[in-house]
């Protein structure tokens, strides 16, 4: 059975490291060897950016980049997030 640290809560993160010592979190490496997760990121960002903006065309060739697989559920997201703020998008 594994015990998942709460590193946040300072008392428990001293009771754990005083039973199994110095518990170190390791370095994050997805930058460096997921360079795709960060290309979505910003990807998404851009999109939704411009979809909130109304720029359909660019929304269009956006989501075109997109794997298939991703392409419906990421039109869906668009038009919700525009719908949040009180506007219809046409995707």
């Amino acid at each position: 059975m594994t015990y998942k640290f709460n590193y946040e809560n300072a008392t428990e993160k001293r009771q754990a490291q005083k039973e199994q010592g110095r518990n170190n979190i390791p370095k994050e490496d997805g930058q460096i060897n997921h360079p795709e997760h960060l290309w979505r990121h910003e990807h998404l960002q851009v999109l939704q950016r411009e979809a909130l903006n109304g720029n359909v065309e660019k929304c269009r060739e956006m989501i075109l980049e997109l794997p298939e697989y991703q392409r419906k559920d990421m039109k869906e997201m668009m038009i919700k997030s525009v719908a949040e703020m009180g506007r219809v998008i046409d995707l």
